[in-house]
């Protein structure tokens, strides 16, 4: 998960990230943290946001207006208003951030709207665009794996198979949930959609004859890792 924070006072930009380090800890989320001063700094980042803390009153600038830009770059940004003054709830609205963390800020509004905030990020959807030029929305929960080969990037769900014309570290810089998992440069997978794991593959629950996906030597531990974290959350 990547979370930036923009606030022009230094003291609210350590307080969320240390409430929000404290989140990730607790629910077993990896995560990186950025902060920024101002929305220059933030703006000149090549960061795709998971999540972004900004506020509304930033020097110079108008964090309403830096955070336009940033859901420009990325629509998929969960975009958080951190504000004392309710007079921009309107728009706040029309920008589609629809979360608020009123000042002071609390260790309890940072837990709350983050739990909102990744539960939509779990669950939401992408925007694939298919080697046909359509644009198509796929909720990220009925992904089961995704694979390049020989260039082409596919997606299968549940349902279907799909040809993207977006390269897989899209996909990478996109599916950054707890729930996705990359075995080998070649693959993404949903952990929620696993048949059997052993130490060098892993086998997919697709299809009539679900494939085995192999484990590169170097990411093995690191899979390990995030699978084992991934079976405690669910009991």
């Amino acid at each position: 998960m990547r979370v930036g924070i923009c606030d022009d006072i230094p003291e609210y930009c350590n307080s969320i990230k240390s409430y929000s380090a404290n989140y990730f800890k607790m629910n077993n989320i990896e995560y990186d943290i950025y902060t920024f001063l101002n929305g220059d700094e933030l703006l000149k980042a090549s960061i795709n946001f998971d999540i972004l803390f900004i506020d509304v009153e930033l020097n110079g600038m108008n964090g309403l207006e830096v955070a336009e830009k940033i859901l420009n770059r990325n629509p998929n940004t969960f975009i958080i208003v951190v504000t004392s003054h309710r007079k921009y709830l309107d728009a706040a609205i029309d920008l589609n951030a629809l979360r608020f963390v009123d000042k002071p800020i609390t260790q309890e509004r940072i837990e709350s709207v983050l739990e909102k905030a990744v539960s939509e990020i779990n669950h939401g959807c992408i925007i694939v665009c298919t080697n046909k030029n359509e644009f198509i929305k796929v909720k990220k929960s009925d992904i089961v794996y995704i694979e390049v080969r020989k260039k082409t990037t596919t997606l299968y769900t549940e349902r279907e198979a799909i040809e993207c014309r977006e390269p897989i570290s899209k996909f990478k810089d996109t599916l950054t949930s707890s729930n996705f998992a990359v075995p080998h440069n070649s693959y993404i997978v949903n952990l929620n959609y696993v048949l059997a794991y052993r130490r060098d593959t892993v086998q997919m629950d697709f299809g009539e004859n679900p494939p085995i996906i192999s484990i590169a030597t170097r990411k093995q531990t690191e899979f390990k890792q995030k699978f084992m974290s991934f079976l405690k959350d669910c009991y």
